[in-house]
């Protein structure tokens, strides 16, 4: 029963249900927000996408600011980190435990890259828009993957590992952040059960890296890359020339 109790203590249920609060507000953010007169740019879809970038960025940094107060020395997070620090060993990810943060991190942006480049030019092929890229799409881009990222990381790495980092064995940290992560992109990009999947599992690289480096501009940089690539894909999709 005392095991039982630590596993499910207060802290435990703090930083999950406001995981969870947080993650529903931005699955039903564009519903919120629709009620929203905001008119910013004139391409309804870059409009909508400004709207739920600002929405977000405010629910990642008020959830980040809760924990700050709630466990002040976490806010060492929030730094770059030690990328020098050697990964612990994890042989699904290809890391044998020798080699820095550093030359891990680049291995697995470019495997990660390499997926999510696959399945959103599958999404582009298939909805014909591979002839819809254009140049004014490229600082929205940056812009909406800066933003995303940065408040995604907030919630979903910052807020799981100021809760509960030091309290609770590393194994339970990462199957929380990257179950927690996962589970809304269902509704996202990419969605459905490979959505699911394939943020579930980059959940718990990136969470992985946050723990070991204690900083999480590495995981922010590397999430960062991905939605480049979503964004474009999903600029490409949704905007015709």
């Amino acid at each position: 029963m005392k095991n039982l109790h630590k596993i499910f203590s207060m802290r435990m249920f703090i930083t999950i249900s406001t995981v969870i609060a947080a993650a529903l507000m931005l699955v039903f953010g564009n519903q919120l927000l629709s009620k929203v007169g905001l008119q910013v740019h004139q391409n309804p879809f870059v409009n909508n996408l400004i709207k739920f970038q600002l929405y977000a960025l405010i629910i990642g940094l008020i959830t980040a600011f809760v924990f700050i107060k709630l466990n002040p020395t976490s806010i060492s997070y929030l730094g770059v980190g030690k990328w020098s620090a050697i990964a612990a060993k994890e042989k699904w990810l290809g890391i044998n435990g020798t080699s820095t943060w550093f030359k891990n991190g680049l291995q697995l942006l470019i495997v990660v890259s390499l997926a999510t480049s696959i399945f959103m030019f599958l999404g582009v092929k298939y909805t014909n828009s591979i002839n819809n890229f254009q140049w004014w799409f490229v600082p929205f881009i940056l812009l909406f993957s800066i933003t995303n990222a940065f408040s995604e990381e907030l919630i979903f790495r910052f807020t799981v590992v100021a809760g509960l980092v030091n309290q609770y064995p590393k194994t339970y940290i990462l199957i929380i952040s990257s179950t927690l992560f996962g589970l809304p992109h269902f509704f996202g990009n990419p969605g459905g059960i490979i959505g699911v999947i394939m943020s579930a599992m980059l959940g718990y690289i990136l969470c992985k890296l946050t723990i070991e480096t204690k900083g999480i501009v590495m995981a922010w940089l590397i999430h960062l890359v991905q939605d480049v690539i979503i964004f474009t894909a999903l600029m490409m999709m949704n905007i015709q020339k």
